[in-house]
């Protein structure tokens, strides 16, 4: 029996977007005759998939013909800079581990959790959520709350406040709003002792200015017997703003070299 996925053409609603979107590979404006053809599409469904995509940014019209919208470049955008952020993090990262004999995390926010996108160090080694990949609640981590004290309560994702793994973690709206003025009070430095996960204590600041769209921190962990959380977070402080200026394409600040010398020793 013959199909008309057996022709490679699109079957499903999510595949016929996907094959209209891609036409214009190459191709900054077509008609849409144009598009209908090199999608395989009918030419009806062509119409009516491009309306909704207009109305919905994705896709902009001009006569009779289409091109990729505003809303494709901004993510399109997004993806770049996420890449650029995590290129210039890694000699940062690298370097931040060998000085501070630290764990070192790349973590973003996503909806009510952070993400853990890179690591550096083998430490702490149980437990999943500490690893590439793994999730954490935002109000629990060093992370997360680095990065909402940089956010007003309008722009905060939907968060939830699930059991805290340790009596020291957040439990309330209230207790967070604490928490994050004396992120504030610190220069933008989050401190989690033990909260997150029982003895490991981390220190985190969020890359970039209030009011980046980044939504990603820099954190140190450690044991919590023997972290120094002063200069630990002096340390991801400095390493933070300077991955920003790393991936914005500034230079360097004057006087870096010294305070980072000096902090590590303390480390």
């Amino acid at each position: 029996m013959t199909t008309a996925q057996s022709h490679g053409s699109p079957n499903t609603m999510i595949d016929r977007v996907a094959s209209l979107l891609q036409v214009f590979d190459g191709h900054p404006r077509l008609t849409l005759a144009q598009i209908a053809r090199q999608a395989d599409l009918p030419r009806s469904s062509a119409h009516r998939i491009l309306q909704r995509l207009v109305e919905l940014g994705w896709v902009e019209r001009e006569g009779y013909q289409y091109r990729l919208g505003l809303r494709m470049f901004e993510l399109g955008s997004k993806v770049v800079q996420r890449e650029r952020l995590h290129q210039a993090c890694l000699p940062f990262m690298y370097a931040l581990h060998r000085s501070t004999g630290l764990t070192v995390h790349l973590s973003a926010l996503i909806s009510g959790e952070v993400l853990h996108l890179e690591r550096i160090g083998d430490w702490p080694d149980r437990g999943e959520t500490w690893r590439p990949g793994g999730r954490q609640p935002a109000v629990h981590s060093a992370a997360g709350r680095a990065i909402l004290a940089q956010l007003t309560e309008a722009e905060w994702p939907d968060l939830t406040f699930p059991p805290p793994a340790t009596a020291y973690g957040v439990h309330t709206l209230t207790q967070l709003r604490r928490d994050l003025e004396r992120v504030r009070d610190r220069g933008g430095v989050a401190l989690d002792v033990q909260g997150c996960t029982a003895g490991i204590t981390a220190v985190a600041a969020s890359i970039g200015p209030s009011g980046s769209d980044l939504r990603a921190a820099l954190s140190l962990c450690g044991p919590a017997e023997t972290m120094p959380a002063q200069e630990a977070g002096d340390a991801v402080r400095i390493a933070a703003m300077d991955i920003w200026y790393a991936a914005s394409g500034l230079a360097r600040r004057p006087g870096r070299a010294a305070r980072v010398a000096a902090i590590t020793r303390a480390c």
